[in-house]
């Protein structure tokens, strides 16, 4: 081969690493222009959810116009390396490619800085709000009156529409409205307008402005805020199970619920999120082909069509009416779903954009699937919401809007059991309060006419949005929560373990002279967010009933100081934890001591001192284990004192051997072997025993020390001591003396 040939064969994978910028920036490029309104909170959750069930449409978008450009710019710079003379690059060719390269790098990363607005972002992330804590009213805690006869729930979430598709005559941003059977639906309906002519609509709130947000948003009255650092969505096995949603109260009171759609149920979190709130059966476009609704091969946009989607739905209702149960059918569109829609064979060319005639198409099909349900015996007795979900995200259909046009989502509420009490009053709302006045549409009492963040809007209570505006409320809730963090239920100290190195402080504990407990915690650690209080949690015996919790008091040298009245708790058996709280609402545990104050020490032989009085005081049983490499270290004074305290057997100096023992002051057991051994008991409270020891094992099983159940033994290698309150039961003391590496663990 060459030496030509070998050249232009090694620039393929220089050339490859130098594409890696260009597909970032024409990524960032194709998303921003295909997004026009992506916030961080939406990508973060969606990079957190499967992509399993994607449109390929958006797939095929993402290929032409940010892939196929890629490979454009890669072919011409492995053309440039390979063949380019020289020359024009003033014979430095290759360090003005990667200048170039590492300028396009740089143009991708800022450009998408900008695009997301990251540093309001940052910022919003670190001053926390408390708006969603303090204004939540959480369902568990309100009484809720169904009629004797319940009504069933018809709730279409209409992908994309609002308010703006329609004319301006009646509220929108066209000239021609794109969706005039939907207009004149709302009309004659309601949609909280009062006397005012034009439409009226939720708005969309931060947290709530994409599909899954949306319905998060409008099933439980709160928006979907899922931290960065946070474990992906797609891993959880429930979604947010604290919240009490509208699928979790109609399940409760006997409804079947049901979610149809013309997709991947699993994209984005919808199935998870049904499943979890209000155990929905899934009919979705896997399901239509298991059904054999749809042949095998069958797949269109994002599965199969709304034409279908109306069709199927048909069908679900009336077997569902044919039942005892009253029901709830859930169902999403998706033609309209950017980027500009999908043109079924109903679609006519009516309009210019295609997106238009999709609006149009969706219309008419929405409207006949209602008038269809009004033709149904089963209607008298059954609530229709239509709602659109968010507004588009489509930028070239976005820059056909007005700028100062404020955008609201499509609402309509048909055959309510409810009247408005507020007559003639045009309603300021957001998607939130669809949840209550959901709920109040089929004829449900609701105490207090709140829900999760959400109002009654048949009710006369104000809303949120009415009662603080929306400047104010869209910056709150454009903040971290750390109260929906709580509501996530996930563990506080995985995430933080995913971002940061065991978060952790020096404590020093002592009874001064005047009989108080003084408590200094100085040098934490590995907390990478700004501390805005140092928590003390002291627990007597083990008594949660004499807990005491207070913030320590934070001195010049940067220490945090407590001081406990030693009356108020037991010398004898306090566990001690220290919690860092920061203004980004984590909270982690930097430190924690357990029960005796007197059995600290780090001293190995003062520690044995200590042993040998407890033990002779007849209160207490000592349980001790060797873990691996243990007991070559001790000295002859060491060897000398656990002789003392109850080990009969030999000790070898300088020999790594396994001891086993469990000693008290009326009975004593013990073992020094090179074999595995164990031993059993009970004390006198009750409590049960099981200490295990191996000088050789590799199995986990082979090490223990076991108190009810319980494993107590630090998984490190070392001589191990648990100190037991023969009375309590309580483990007084666990520690670890690590003789090699001259540690001492607790």
């Amino acid at each position: 081969m060459g030496k030509k040939k070998k050249l232009v064969l090694r620039n393929i994978p220089v050339t490859l690493i130098m594409s890696i910028s260009f597909l970032l920036f024409f990524t960032a490029w194709w998303f921003f222009h295909t997004w026009s309104t992506m916030t961080v909170n939406e990508l973060v959750f969606n990079i957190k959810m499967s992509m399993s069930g994607a449109s390929h449409a958006m797939i095929k978008l993402f290929l032409m116009e940010a892939l196929l450009p890629t490979i454009i710019a890669g072919i011409i710079l492995y053309l440039i390396i390979s063949f380019a003379d020289n020359k024009w690059f003033m014979g430095k060719k290759r360090p003005v490619l990667i200048l170039i390269d590492i300028a396009v790098l740089i143009a991708a990363i800022v450009y998408t800085w900008v695009m997301l607005d990251m540093t309001k972002y940052i910022e919003q992330q670190i001053n926390a709000s408390k708006f969603i804590e303090e204004n939540y009213v959480n369902p568990n805690d309100v009484t809720l009156e169904f009629p004797v006869k319940k009504r069933n729930l018809i709730y279409v979430y209409l992908e994309s529409v609002e308010v703006t598709d329609s004319d301006k005559e009646n509220g929108g941003s066209f000239e021609k409205s794109r969706i005039p059977e939907l207009t004149q639906l709302s009309h004659e309906n309601e949609n909280f307008s009062g006397d005012n002519k034009t439409l009226d609509g939720g708005f969309s709130m931060p947290g709530t402005d994409w599909t899954m947000g949306a319905i998060f948003a409008q099933s439980s009255g709160l928006p979907l805020q899922i931290r960065i650092e946070a474990n992906s969505m797609s891993s959880q096995e429930k979604f947010f199970p604290s919240v009490c949603a509208i699928g979790d109260i109609l399940e409760a009171e006997g409804y079947h619920n049901e979610f149809v759609c013309g997709s991947e149920a699993g994209f984005g979190g919808r199935e998870l999120f049904f499943k979890s709130h209000g155990n929905y059966d899934i009919c979705d476009y896997p399901y239509a082909k298991e059904q054999g609704w749809i042949p095998q091969d069958y797949g269109v946009w994002w599965g199969y069509e709304d034409e279908k989607l109306f069709e199927f739905s048909k069908k679900r209702l009336e077997e569902l009416s044919k039942g005892d149960e009253p029901f709830n059918l859930t169902i999403i569109t998706a033609d309209t779903h950017f980027e500009d829609g999908y043109v079924c064979r109903l679609c006519e060319n009516e309009f210019e954009d295609q997106y238009s005639n999709v609006y149009a198409c969706s219309s008419r099909q929405v409207t006949e699937f209602v008038n269809w349900i009004k033709e149904q015996d089963f209607y008298e007795n059954t609530t229709v919401v239509l709602v659109g979900d968010h507004p588009t995200m489509d930028a070239d259909f976005c820059a056909m809007i007005d700028e100062d046009y404020v955008r609201r989502v499509y609402t309509c509420y048909l055959n309510a059991d409810a009247t408005v009490q507020q007559t003639g009053k045009r309603r300021e709302y957001t998607t939130f309060d669809m949840f209550p006045t959901t709920l109040a549409a089929m004829g449900v009492k609701i105490e207090g006419d709140r829900l999760g963040l959400g109002t009654n809007l048949f009710s006369s209570e104000d809303t949120l949005l009415e009662r603080y505006g929306m400047e104010h409320e869209f910056e709150e809730l454009s903040r971290r929560s750390a109260f929906m963090d709580e509501l996530a239920e996930m563990d506080e100290y995985d995430i933080a373990m995913q971002n940061y190195s065991d978060p952790s402080a020096a404590a020093d504990i002592s009874i001064e002279d005047d009989g108080t407990v003084r408590i200094v915690v100085s040098d934490i650690e590995n907390v990478n967010e700004q501390i805005t209080s140092v928590e003390l949690n002291c627990v007597p015996d083990g008594d949660s009933s004499r807990k005491i919790v207070t913030n320590m008091d934070k001195q010049p040298d940067g220490t945090y100081v407590s001081e406990v009245a030693s009356s108020d708790i037991d010398v004898n058996d306090t566990d001690f934890n220290i919690y860092v709280n920061s203004a980004l609402g984590s909270r982690w545990q930097v430190f924690a001591q357990r029960g005796d104050m007197n059995l600290k020490q780090t001293d190995f032989a003062e520690y044995l001192s200590a042993v040998k009085d407890y033990l002779e005081s007849g209160d207490y049983t000592v349980l001790i284990s060797t873990r691996k490499n243990a007991t070559a270290r001790l000295t002859k004074d060491n060897i000398a004192a656990l002789n003392e305290i109850g080990i009969t057997d030999d000790i070898v100096s300088g020999e790594d051997m396994t001891i086993v023992a469990a000693l008290s002051k009326d009975s004593s057991e013990s073992y020094v072997t090179k074999d595995y051994v164990e031993i059993s008991g009970t004390i006198p409270n009750g409590s049960t025993y099981l200490v295990k020891g191996s000088w050789n094992g590799s199995d986990e099983d082979s090490f223990g020390i076991i108190v009810d159940g319980t494993d107590r033994m630090i998984q490190r290698k070392g001589l191990h001591f648990a100190v037991i309150n023969n009375q309590t039961g309580r483990v007084i003391d666990c520690v670890d003396f690590d003789l090699v590496d001259g540690e001492t663990r607790r």
